[in-house]
């Protein structure tokens, strides 16, 4: 005698007998099992009952054919996409403690550049943004990566010329002009024979030089301002 379990397609259970079999038979609760054989004997058999009978082992399936069951669903893995989005449609209870995420920072358009290594689009991009304090922040990054004069060999005409607009705007204010002067004497060295080449790129030198002559005439006027004032406030120390 065998049973198949038609869920799983497979037989659970198997028994042998001396003689052929003609019939089985089964009590309405599956508790009791009668055998006929071909001999005239008569096999009954009673199945042992649990203190609990909603739970059932592999000898009660023994009794009767089991149900076809529904086929199991797959328990979800790292290797499939639907692991990493489970549990996102679940509305929180009253009770539960929210964790927002953190919204994410926009990038500008040069940081996107300098993170794909993108040096001279960058400092391209920076300089038409007219935020002279953005421009030092990249240009000093540069400077980390050792790629501002890189940057400022490849530029042409055009570009250039915006880098020489910032520079005669901003090289001789104090907070800027420790990193855009040496700058400047560095651009026109490596670029001397493109500015000796191009009307509009010497017109920018003749602004940067007015500038520069400019700021040696302030610095000069306070020096002597500071000669006349720096005696009498040693007289007025003594007192």
């Amino acid at each position: 005698m065998k049973v198949f379990d038609y869920a799983a397609n497979r037989v659970t259970h198997s028994m042998r007998f001396p003689a052929p079999l003609l019939s089985i038979g089964y009590s309405p609760d599956c508790s009791t099992r009668v055998i006929g054989t071909s001999n005239g004997i008569l096999y009954a058999g009673k199945r042992k009952t649990k203190e609990k009978e909603n739970e059932e082992s592999e000898s009660d399936q023994f009794w009767r054919i089991a149900p076809v069951e529904q086929p199991e669903r797959k328990v979800l893995k790292p290797s499939y996409f639907r692991y990493f989005q489970r549990g996102q449609g679940e509305k929180p209870s009253r009770g539960d403690y929210l964790i927002m995420r953190p919204k994410r920072v926009k990038l500008a358009e040069h940081d996107k550049l300098l993170k794909k290594f993108r040096h001279r689009e960058a400092l391209v991009s920076v300089l038409g943004s007219k935020n002279p304090e953005n421009v030092l922040a990249v240009m000093e990054e540069l400077v980390a990566r050792k790629k501002l004069l890189k940057c400022v060999s490849n530029l042409d005409a055009e570009e250039l010329e915006l880098l020489f607009r910032f520079l005669h705007k901003y090289c001789t204010m104090p907070r800027y002009s420790s990193l855009l002067m040496g700058l400047t004497k560095r651009v026109l060295e490596v670029r001397a024979d493109d500015i000796r080449a191009s009307n509009s790129l010497r017109g920018h030198i003749s602004n940067l030089k007015r500038s520069v002559e400019e700021e040696i005439r302030v610095q000069q006027s306070l020096q002597e301002i500071q000669g006349i004032i720096s005696p009498l406030l040693k007289i007025a120390g003594r007192r």
